[in-house]
């Protein structure tokens, strides 16, 4: 399956990637679950990779030779959240009507409703932002 992400609005696709093995018939919740899974293991990895050892880049000398400072500092990433709190974020989202979602062109109102998934299925879930004013 095939996952973008996109924003009201804007003719451009923000984010696409593919999760394997979600072929067959699944509800909008389960499809939620599995995306939360995977962001929260995508964080993850880059928190980690965040703590490792950086290599000094020609900028890093350059702006060392004028600040003094040969490296970069730290920088605290927080921690994922739990997973509970994080499905359940994604699912008062998609009450609250903070994104839609849309299978295959098809928009998907219900959370618990069963959509086949196509090995070429494509999951849209497209942001809405709030007008101010």
């Amino acid at each position: 399956m095939i996952v973008e992400t996109a924003l009201l609005g804007s003719r451009a696709v923000g984010e696409s990637l593919t999760i394997p093995q979600v072929d067959g018939d699944r509800s909008l919740r389960s499809l939620l679950r599995i995306l939360v899974e995977h962001e929260l293991a995508a964080y993850q990895a880059h928190r980690s990779r965040s703590t490792v050892l950086q290599i000094l880049t020609p900028a890093d000398l350059a702006e060392g030779v004028e600040t003094g400072r040969y490296g970069r500092e730290p920088r605290a990433v927080p921690a994922a959240p739990e997973f509970d709190d994080a499905q359940a974020r994604a699912v008062e989202a998609f009450t609250d009507e903070l994104f839609f979602a849309f299978v295959d062109d098809v928009r998907i109102t219900d959370l618990d409703h069963i959509i086949t998934i196509e090995p070429g299925s494509r999951l849209r879930l497209v942001r809405l932002v709030a007008l101010t004013g």
